[in-house]
């Protein structure tokens, strides 16, 4: 919902998504009591509701008395008629403020379209509570283009603990907790304002190596984390903690099969320019009405291109059928080398690893695309593949072991006209595609053409019940010729 400053709207509107109103307490002077969370209707969001769009709502902050009796000063709105409302937090608490808070926020509110984010300003505002914080960085970034100076006010110490201790732990230093103390306080939601799937997978990867965690979970993490990390804004990030996420990074790319995605995801760490890490990136532009041209007297051979980068060499084709291909190999130097992360064994369970292969129209940034989403898609699955939100596709190519080379290969339709193939994203191991559509596995199916039913049954026949790839199977079986 962005705002200018021209309109008749308040300027002063709640940062969260619940409050309650403040009634006075009995006892004169004593801290007020809270009501009922957005007056009973704990499903509404007070940001969007029409009773704040209205103008005279002024920015202000409330003694208000906790349940355990001890008051707190909170961040509160004042109604044109002079009651009070408070800001609550996800637990139904009040976002507590310090004695100017009330006056920053409401100089951000002021200049909302152009905040503020000097030094002294990011300083006055670290010094606020972490809802307080984190609520407003949230609405900023959804409604403005929000400084990136602005995000450094968060606990970033925490990430950097976190990762640290993540990189010694897959280094096996042994005690790690001596040396590498696990974070001061929990990474929860709190940093998704300045970047998604990176404070989420970052703490269970911490948490479940230093507790053991036994069982299949561990490539989900690593892809989930990989992910979220090529796609933030490195701005957003501290330097300390862009230095300490590019070290994990490069731990976690140990594993061959990560090993890509992750030299290029501590390379756009270490150097935050809008072009670092392109020169590594395994990235091809085609055209497909090359073909057209062809019917006119150009030569009419398939248009390939063929991508390296260490490990990983790719050969990506358009034919004159309309056809791409993708095929792939990854040096591993054997199974032992492929089945191990830093100093993390893969459990079997998690299955073959699966190549995300992203078609993307000519001139939208892969980046644009939702490579943060992970496994989940950015829009809905078309029979095609994953399509996201800007015309993208997503196919997954599985990676079979030959020797002491993972090998896929996949076929596909072509775009029609300029696109490119993005061949930056991690991979996931089969086990962890369950939160991609059907459908989009189903086109992915289709597409490994060298991979046989009978393979795809060893494969999809261990995996959970709910798992999509058994209905993506069975329709894809349903479709062959008797």
């Amino acid at each position: 919902m962005p705002r200018t400053g021209g309109d008749a709207h308040s300027v002063h509107r709640p940062l969260s998504g619940w409050v309650a109103r403040l009634k006075p307490d009995d006892t004169p002077g004593a801290p007020g009591l809270l009501g009922p969370i957005n007056d009973g209707d704990e499903r509404a969001d007070a940001r969007t509701s029409a009773r704040f769009l209205t103008p005279g709502w002024t920015r202000t902050a409330a003694e208000v008395q906790q349940p355990t009796g001890d008051p707190v000063r909170a961040l509160a709105l004042r109604a044109p008629d002079d009651s009070l409302v408070v800001e609550l937090d996800d637990r139904g608490a009040p976002v507590e403020v310090s004695a100017t808070g009330a006056e920053l926020v409401a100089r951000f509110e002021e200049r909302w379209t152009a905040p503020p984010a000097d030094t002294a300003t990011v300083e006055r505002l670290t010094g606020e509570s972490l809802e307080l914080r984190y609520f407003l960085l949230h609405r900023l970034d959804l409604e403005t283009a929000t400084p990136a100076a602005l995000f450094h006010c968060l606990p970033w110490h925490r990430v950097e603990t976190a990762a640290r201790a993540t990189s010694a732990l897959l280094d096996e230093i042994s005690p790690p907790s001596a040396t590498f103390p696990a974070p001061d306080g929990p990474l929860r939601h709190w940093f998704t304002p300045a970047a998604t799937s990176l404070a989420g997978p970052l703490s269970v990867l911490e948490s479940g190596l230093r507790t053991r965690r036994p069982g299949p979970w561990f490539g989900r993490e690593t892809s989930a984390l990989l992910s979220g990390l090529l796609a933030a804004d490195p701005h957003r990030l501290p330097p300390s903690t862009r230095a300490a996420l590019a070290g994990l990074a490069l731990r976690i790319g140990a594993d061959p099969v990560l090993h890509h995605s992750a030299r290029l995801a501590a390379a756009r760490l270490s150097a935050p320019e809008p072009r670092a890490g392109e020169h590594l990136a395994l990235m091809a532009r085609l055209d497909s009405t090359f073909v057209l041209r062809a019917a006119g007297g150009e030569p009419d051979g398939p248009m390939s291109i063929s991508l390296g980068q260490e490990r990983v060499e790719a050969e990506v084709t358009v034919t004159r059928g309309g056809r791409v291909t993708v095929e792939m190999e990854i040096e591993t130097g054997g199974p032992e080398a492929s089945g191990s992360r830093a100093g993390h064994q893969r459990n079997a369970a998690e299955g073959p690893a699966c190549y995300p292969v992203r078609l993307v129209p000519a001139g939208v940034a892969s980046g644009e695309e939702g490579r943060a989403g992970g496994t989940g898609g950015t829009g809905a699955a078309a029979a095609t593949g994953g399509t996201g939100a800007a015309g993208s596709v997503r196919y997954w190519m599985l990676l079979d072991r030959t020797g002491p080379v993972l090998h896929g290969r996949i076929a596909v339709p072509a775009p029609t006209g300029g696109f490119d193939v993005d061949l930056d994203g991690p991979p996931v191991p089969l086990l962890f595609l369950d939160r991609v559509p059907a459908a989009e596995l189903l086109a992915s199916l289709r597409a490994n053409e060298l991979i046989g039913p009978m393979r795809w049954h060893e494969l999809v026949d261990v995996l959970p019940p709910r798992h999509p790839a058994h209905a993506a199977l069975a329709t894809y079986e349903e479709e062959l010729p008797p």
